[in-house]
């Protein structure tokens, strides 16, 4: 009977070590998990890490019934994550993640009007924290009432789907291994199924990939917003870019906390530029994003401008509690 790992999806085997699943024959009846998936959760290295085009991925999931729940990161909401999340049809709903990470003073509700009108969604959007336990038993109890017998969890790749379905998993005690869960893109490798009478058929699947700003830090637990009068030609260097301004603004960044950060002037070539206008959130994909007061003409260097897409700010002038 075939065997499957527990973490990532992949048929176990142990023919070949070069190949996906791949686990020594001696552990094969000991394990549910390959050598890769060990080495992922035990030592966090990776090795053979197979990517699905976004398309193949889009068209699978197109053609299943059943409803979707798309995930993304509170830092890495932009123009092209939102565009895959609306390339996918049927029910559906948005789940942003790692909301504690977001100041507690912040309005959650005006949070998601604004998403919803800045990007033009109309479906649900559901706030949830994984760490903090936060909304998990009313997403469970949201799509239970969806009375559909699949629940497809897609995301983009680290966006906190393993790590959802493994707090489901905990909090009903659900009889099933982990899903393995990693900083590494691809950690899981194919659609697991994971079946159970109490809630609804849930159904893991490999990330969406898109190209994104590699930070040289890891995932800390809070947000740390910062904010600088920016002068006139004054230039702020996040990790290894640098964002020049042509006019005096001030602006918070939204990024990972422990990100090294600082102004100064500085001469140094700049490849591009970018127009923005007024109280706009400049959205980097992969690192978070800088909310910018005033009107101005950035030059930019070290990054690419492929990366950035812009939007109305989210957070400004957001008053109120939760």
């Amino acid at each position: 009977m075939d065997k499957y790992c527990s973490g990532c999806g992949k048929l176990l085997q142990y023919d070949n070590k070069d190949i996906e699943g791949y686990i020594p024959f001696n552990k094969y009846d000991d394990t549910n998990y390959c050598m890769r998936c060990f080495k992922l959760i035990h030592y966090g290295s990776s090795y053979n890490n197979k990517e699905y085009d976004n398309e193949y991925i889009l068209n699978y999931i197109n053609n299943k019934f059943g409803f979707k729940v798309f995930l993304t990161d509170l830092l890495n909401i932009n123009n092209y994550v939102i565009d895959l999340y609306k390339k996918i049809n049927g029910n559906k709903l948005l789940v942003i993640t790692k909301v504690d990470l977001l100041d507690k003073t912040l309005n959650k509700n005006k949070i998601k009007i604004k998403l919803k009108n800045i990007y033009n969604i109309n479906e649900d959007i559901i706030f949830i924290s994984t760490n903090k336990e936060y909304n998990i038993h009313y997403l469970v109890n949201y799509l239970k009432n969806k009375k559909e017998n699949n629940i497809y969890f897609l995301g983009t790749t680290n966006s906190g789907k393993s790590s959802l379905i493994n707090k489901i998993i905990e909090l009903y005690d659900i009889k099933r291994d982990n899903l393995t869960v990693s900083n590494k893109k691809n950690t899981t490798l194919e659609f697991i199924n994971i079946n159970n009478k109490e809630l609804f058929n849930i159904i893991d699947s490999p990330g969406f990939i898109i190209k994104d700003y590699n930070l040289n830090i890891k995932y800390k637990n809070i947000i740390k917003p910062i904010t600088f009068n920016m002068k006139k030609d004054e230039v702020i260097n996040i990790d290894k870019f640098y964002i020049k301004f042509k006019e005096q603004s001030s602006i918070t960044i939204y990024t990972y906390e422990n990100s090294y950060i600082k102004k100064y002037y500085k001469d140094i070539e700049f490849k591009d530029s970018l127009e923005v206008s007024n109280n706009i959130d400049l959205c980097i994909n992969g690192f978070g994003f800088i909310n910018i007061k005033s009107k101005n003409n950035l030059l930019i260097s070290n990054l690419d401008i492929n990366l950035i897409s812009t939007r109305k700010s989210i957070f400004g002038d957001n008053d109120g509690q939760n």
